[in-house]
């Protein structure tokens, strides 16, 4: 009679060794390719306040949106609002914007308030990048080079 044996089998062993390389390979990986926030700051001096002589403040914004300018600001206690809207809807180019417009009702404000000096430029989310640095530039100073509102900051 013969016996009968058992075969044994043995669990292989488990080498982790290559996944933990692959896992610190994928965690370099992610630290070189990962962009981490850069944060400036810009020297404003703005919201001093210089009021008039009534006591009261002129408040000027001007929104950047896709579709033209909304000039914001205070008069006689109450809120006025003028929209320079662009011919194309939404301005396509630098061109198609309304700078005429703005430079003129910015002229009007200033010869009205002529001790106001700072605006508050408020981009929407839309607007490229080109347009805000071309608005930035027609609110500082009209078109012969005579400063309209120096004073000015860039809102969310």
């Amino acid at each position: 009679m013969t016996r009968r044996r058992r075969l044994r089998i043995d669990a292989p062993e488990l080498n982790l060794v290559p996944l933990l390389d692959m896992v610190s390979l994928l965690i370099q990986m992610l630290l070189i390719n990962a962009q981490f926030g850069v944060y400036a700051e810009l020297r404003s001096t703005v919201a001093t306040g210089a009021a008039e002589a009534t006591g009261e403040q002129l408040g000027l914004s001007v929104r950047v949106q896709p579709q033209g300018f909304v000039v914001q600001w205070i008069e006689g206690g109450e809120g006025r609002e003028r929209v320079l809207p662009c011919p194309a809807n939404p301005c396509a180019s630098l061109s198609a914007w309304d700078d005429r417009g703005l430079r003129e009702l910015l002229a009007a404000l200033r010869a009205a308030h002529p001790e106001e000096k700072s605006i508050v430029l408020m981009p929407e989310t839309g607007v490229p990048f080109e347009a805000v640095a071309h608005t930035m530039d027609l609110v500082r100073q009209d078109a012969a080079g005579a400063p309209l509102y120096p004073d000015l900051v860039v809102g969310p």
